[in-house]
C-alpha cells in the first residue's frame, strides 16, 4: 500500500511540473496577446493558509473559512466553538476550559496558526484567542504538510487578523456585552488613512471582558490591543505591519473530574457541576502573549509574484493549578470507585512560570498562467521556524486529598512544589513546490512536494532528537457543467512536537497518510452549497494521554475514517440554514487487537436555522434556533471504568438580532438555552459538558 501511495502522489506531481513546462512553449506560440491575459488575481492576504489562492470549496480538499460576521452571529466567544456546527469536529472534549481552546478535527489535535505563521504549541504557552481579534479563520481538515510543515495530523486553523483594508477606511465598531456568569466586554475597532490616496492606512483594534468558568471560583479577564499599519508601495507592492498584546489573568478551570460520581453515580449520588476539585485559593494563572511581525508582496506581471510574512511571539505565563487525581487506588495500585475511598481522591499541582520566543518566516514564489486550455499555479517556498523555551515547570507539584461533596474543605491546605527547569529549543527548515493544474475548465490537478529538517534540544538534560522527513501530496478534481464536482485526494502530514513527555523524554516524529475522496456541489438554482467528504487515515507517533493526564508518543499506529456531509444555503430571501453530520471511527492498533479511542464520538450532528423579517414592523429582525447532537463515546482502556460507554448529549441554542439602522444593533445568544447537564467525554477523567450561556450584545457601527 505504501509503495503505491508514493507512486499515486509523485505521479499527479510529474504531471502538473509537465503541464507547466508544456505551457512555457505554448505560450511562444501565441504571443504577445495571451501574455497579457496570463495574470490572475492575486492573493491578497499573504497570511492566507491558502498559498495556491482560489475558493477552497472549488479545491479537492476538506477547507472551509468561517468570516468574522458568522463567529459574531453564532456568538462565538472562545475560539474551540467555532466548529459547533461544522462537520468533522470535536468541540470542547474536556468541558469549557477558562482558559484554553479544546478542539479536535478528525479525531485528533489540529495546529493553529496566525496570519500563516504557526503559533506556539506547548502547553500553557500556547494563545488564547479573542474572537473580536479576527476576520477571518480558515480551516484545513486533515493531513496537511504543504501548508506549513509542522502540522498536527487533524489539520490547520489559521486565525486571520483583522488589518487595515482600502475599503474599510473611516469605517469603525463599538460594541459591548453582558451575559450570565458575570460575562461582560466592551470592544472597538476602527479604519484610519495617514494621505490623502490612503495608500497609508491604520488600524486599532482592541477589546476587554471578563467571565466566571463553569467551576467555583474560576474566572478569566482579559486584555487585547492590535495596532496595524499597512503601505501600497504602488499598485504592486504592498506591506502589512502587524503587531498585538493580549494580557489574561484569572484562577485557572480544574475540570478533570473522576468517572465514579459523573459517569457512574455513588451511593451520595453525583459530583456536581460546579464544583471545584482543585484550590480556587491558591490557583492562580498570568498570561501575556506579545507579537509583531509584517505581510509583504510584489507582482512581478506576467502572473509572477513574491510574497513573504514574517512573525515573532513572546509569551510569558505563569500557571499554577490544582487537579485531582482520576482515583484512589488500593495497595497494587488498582483504581478505587469513590464509595471505596471515603469519597475522596488525591490531587497534585501543575506548575508552569516561563517565557517561550519564537521567530518564522516563510517566503513563497508563484507563477499563475492560463491559456486556451489551462490554467495553473506554480507554487515554490521556503520556511524556517525558531522557537525557545525557558521555564520552570512540573506536573507532579502535591497537595492535600479533596472531598468530592465537600471540595471547599481542603482549599488553602499546604501544597509541595518542586519545579525543575526547563529548556528547550526546536527548528525547523522547510523546502516545498506545489502545483495547480486546470485543464480545459474540467479537469483539476494538484500536487506538492515538500522536505523538512527539524531538530528539537531539551538543554537541561542533553537530550536531542532531529528529523528529516518528505511529504507528498496529490489531488484529482472533475468540474462537471452542472456545479457537482468528484475529487480524490491523497496528503501526509509531518511534526515534531516541541516539549517533553510524560516519561520526561522528547517526543518522537508524528507522521500521517491520508487519503480522500468527496463530492462539492455549488448548484446553479441555490444560493448555497453541499459536500460530502470519505476520509482514511493513519497515524505514526501520536500523542495520547497516559494515567497521569501527561502525554506521549504512542508505540502503536492510529487509525482513523470518516464521513463528513456539510450544507448550508440561503433557502429564500428570509430563511438560511446549514446542517453538519460527522461519522468518525478512531482506533488504536496494539499488540492486544485494536482499542476505541476515547473522546471520539462516532457519530455528531447539528442543524441550525434563521428567518430573517424584510418588510413590515419586525423589518431588521432575526430569529434563529440551532441544535447540536454529540453520540456515544468510550472511556480509556484500563481506567476505572474501563471500555464504558459515555452517553450522548443534544444541546439546543437560540439566536435574536435586530438591526435598528444603518448604525445600531442588537444581539441575544442562548446556548444549551435548557442548561443541559451533560458529559463531554471521558479518558481517566471524565469532563462535563458547557453550561448555559446568555450574552447580549449591543453594537455601534460607524
Amino acid at each position: 500500500m505504501k509503495s503505491k501511495q508514493r507512486i499515486f502522489a509523485r505521479s499527479l506531481l510529474a504531471i502538473a511540473v509537465l503541464g507547466a513546462y508544456t505551457h512555457s512553449f505554448a505560450a511562444d506560440d501565441t504571443g504577445a496577446q495571451n501574455a497579457g491575459t496570463a495574470e490572475l488575481e492575486t492573493v491578497n492576504v499573504v497570511g492566507s493558509i491558502n498559498k495556491l489562492s482560489g475558493v477552497p470549496f472549488r479545491q479537492a480538499k476538506s477547507a472551509v473559512a468561517v468570516s468574522a460576521e458568522t463567529l459574531s452571529e453564532e456568538g462565538v466567544e472562545k475560539m474551540d466553538e467555532v466548529g459547533r456546527y461544522q462537520a468533522g469536529f470535536t468541540n470542547q472534549p474536556y468541558g469549557s476550559d477558562t482558559n484554553t481552546n479544546w478542539f479536535r478535527i478528525r479525531g485528533t489535535e489540529a495546529s493553529q496558526s496566525f496570519d500563516g505563521a504557526p503559533a506556539v504549541s506547548y502547553g500553557f504557552f500556547t494563545p488564547h484567542i479573542d474572537p473580536f481579534a479576527v476576520e477571518t479563520v480558515e480551516i484545513t481538515k486533515g493531513a496537511d504538510s504543504l501548508t506549513y510543515g509542522a502540522a498536527n495530523a487533524g489539520g490547520l486553523v489559521n486565525y486571520i487578523s483583522k488589518r487595515a483594508h482600502k475599503n474599510q477606511v473611516g469605517k469603525g465598531v463599538v460594541e459591548a456585552h453582558v451575559g450570565n456568569n458575570n460575562q461582560r466586554g466592551i470592544a472597538a475597532d476602527y479604519t484610519g488613512a495617514l494621505n490623502v490616496d490612503q495608500s497609508l492606512r491604520y488600524r486599532l483594534v482592541g477589546s476587554y471582558k471578563r467571565a466566571d468558568g463553569d467551576w467555583d471560583r474560576t474566572y478569566n479577564e482579559s486584555y487585547y490591543f492590535a495596532p496595524s499599519l499597512a503601505y501600497d508601495f504602488s499598485e504592486r507592492t504592498r506591506i502589512n505591519l502587524l503587531a498585538s498584546v493580549q494580557k489574561d489573568n484569572g484562577t485557572p478551570s480544574s475540570n478533570f473530574l473522576p468517572q465514579s460520581g459523573t459517569l457512574v453515580a455513588t451511593p451520595l449520588g453525583t459530583i456536581a457541576r460546579s464544583s471545584n476539585l482543585g484550590d480556587p485559593s491558591q490557583d492562580d494563572e498570568k498570561n501575556i502573549a506579545r507579537s509583531v511581525g509584517y505581510e509583504f508582496s510584489h507582482d512581478f506581471g506576467k502572473g509572477i509574484s513574491f510574497s513573504q510574512n514574517y512573525r515573532y511571539q513572546n509569551i510569558s505565563n505563569y500557571h499554577r493549578g490544582t487537579y485531582a487525581y482520576p482515583a484512589a487506588s488500593d495497595a497494587n495500585w488498582n483504581p478505587l470507585p469513590l464509595s471505596e475511598s471515603g469519597y475522596e481522591v488525591p490531587r497534585g499541582v501543575v506548575f508552569n512560570d516561563g517565557k517561550v520566543r519564537s521567530h518564522s518566516i516563510d517566503n513563497r514564489l508563484r507563477w499563475q498562467f492560463k491559456n486556451s486550455s489551462i490554467e495553473n499555479t506554480l507554487l515554490g517556498g521556503v520556511d524556517y521556524r525558531h522557537e525557545k523555551i525557558d521555564a520552570l515547570y512540573t506536573l507532579y507539584g502535591s497537595a492535600s486529598n479533596v472531598n468530592v461533596f465537600n471540595p471547599a474543605a481542603s482549599y488553602g491546605t499546604a501544597q509541595t512544589i518542586n519545579a525543575p527547569e526547563t529548556g528547550i529549543k526546536s527548528k525547523q527548515l522547510g523546502f516545498y513546490l506545489q502545483n495547480s493544474m486546470k485543464l480545459f475548465n474540467r479537469v483539476g490537478i494538484t500536487a506538492g512536494i515538500r522536505h523538512d529538517r527539524a531538530r528539537s534540544e531539551e538543554v537541561e538534560n542533553g537530550q536531542s532528537v532531529k528529523a528529516n522527513h518528505t511529504s507528498y501530496s496529490g489531488s484529482l478534481m472533475y468540474y462537471a457543467p452542472f456545479g457537482l464536482n468528484p475529487y480524490i485526494a491523497y496528503s501526509e502530514s509531518f511534526r515534531l512536537p516541541t516539549g517533553l513527555s510524560g516519561n520526561q523524554t522528547l517526543y518522537d516524529p508524528n507522521t500521517t497518510e491520508q487519503y480522500e475522496a468527496g463530492l462539492k456541489y455549488l448548484p446553479s438554482w441555490l444560493d448555497g452549497s453541499a459536500s460530502v467528504a470519505v476520509f482514511k487515515a493513519r497515524d505514526k507517533g501520536a500523542l495520547v494521554s497516559n494515567a497521569t493526564g501527561a502525554t506521549v508518543s504512542s508505540a502503536d499506529p492510529v487509525k482513523r475514517k470518516g464521513v463528513e456531509i456539510q450544507a448550508q444555503a440561503n433557502i429564500t430571501d428570509n430563511i438560511s440554514g446549514q446542517f453538519a453530520y460527522t461519522y468518525l471511527s478512531s482506533i488504536t492498533d496494539g499488540s492486544s487487537g485494536e482499542i476505541r479511542n476515547p473522546l471520539i464520538p462516532k457519530h455528531s450532528a447539528s442543524l441550525r436555522g434563521v428567518y430573517s423579517f424584510t418588510r413590515g414592523a419586525l423589518n431588521g429582525l432575526s430569529l434563529g434556533a440551532g441544535v447540536r447532537y454529540v453520540g456515544n463515546s468510550y472511556t480509556s482502556n484500563g481506567s476505572l471504568y474501563s471500555g464504558y460507554r459515555v452517553p450522548s448529549s443534544t444541546v439546543f441554542d437560540l439566536f435574536a438580532r435586530y438591526k435598528v439602522n444603518d448604525n445600531w444593533e442588537a444581539q441575544i445568544n442562548a446556548d444549551n438555552i435548557t442548561d443541559r447537564r451533560y458529559i463531554s467525554g471521558c479518558n481517566y477523567y471524565c469532563y462535563y459538558g458547557q453550561g448555559r450561556s446568555i450574552v447580549g450584545k449591543v453594537s455601534y457601527k460607524f
